[in-house]
């Protein structure tokens, strides 16, 4: 039996915790988990189930607007947009930018919680390196700050992501964006014209102490366009 889905709003994609390892880096996350607990023996499935109580608690995080304040991510209007399955947390791959000197691994869901171990995956978005554009959201100054330097990013600049234990996909930055708090979650979650282009977005509240924008980098495996020399004299 899958485990309990409770609404707790509609305006974010899903939240959702991995309960097992990342096989293949271009499969849907709600996929690859069905696979998963549908693999596990009936009994152990029965057993999974969480309580309601432990339900509640989840879902009162996530729609409890005292909760989001300085340096949150994801807001509660956001965050509270979802369904979502409690469950342990669990990485999913590791993100390195070589530029700011972030070596971290990341793991699946933007809740409050996640955010706390580092990085999160926006679940409903594609795994990095799959077609489509992947989102990741961290935190600039608590809870291992790992995207406190994001405003450093420079187009051309390497974002390099592995799923699991897959080899890393390299994307190259291709511009940084400060967008107000309300418009931002349209703005991470839009899709590149290209569907079959592989991006990555990274977003993060702006400015530290004063969170009321998120800055966003979007990068992807094609790189910046590069400008053709003019032409004639000189």
């Amino acid at each position: 039996m899958l485990a309990l889905l409770i609404p707790v709003c509609a305006l974010a994609p899903w939240v959702v915790s991995w309960q097992g390892p990342v096989s293949d880096p271009s499969a849907d996350p709600s996929a690859v988990i069905k696979q998963a607990v549908a693999a596990q023996p009936r009994q152990e499935r029965k057993a999974s189930v969480p309580s309601p109580v432990v339900v509640a608690a989840l879902t009162k995080e996530l729609a409890d607007p005292s909760g989001q304040g300085y340096d949150t991510p994801v807001s509660a209007k956001a965050a509270a947009g979802v369904r979502t399955t409690p469950g342990k947390y669990q990485k999913v791959g590791r993100i390195r930018i070589p530029k700011i000197g972030l070596d971290a691994s990341y793991g699946e869901g933007v809740y409050a919680k996640a955010l706390d171990h580092g990085p999160g995956h926006w679940p409903g978005t594609p795994l990095p390196g799959a077609a489509g554009t992947a989102v990741l959201s961290g935190h600039r100054n608590t809870h291992t700050q790992p995207f406190k330097y994001l405003n450093l990013l420079h187009p051309g600049d390497k974002i390099l992501v592995s799923v699991g234990h897959h080899r890393a996909v390299t994307f190259h930055v291709l511009d940084t964006t400060i967008v107000r708090e309300a418009k931002y979650p349209a703005f991470v979650l839009k899709p590149a014209k290209d569907p079959d282009e592989r991006r990555l977005t990274l977003f993060a509240c702006h400015p530290e102490g004063n969170p009321i924008y998120r800055i966003v980098v979007r990068a992807s495996t094609a790189g910046p366009v590069k400008k053709s020399p003019a032409k004639g004299g000189r």
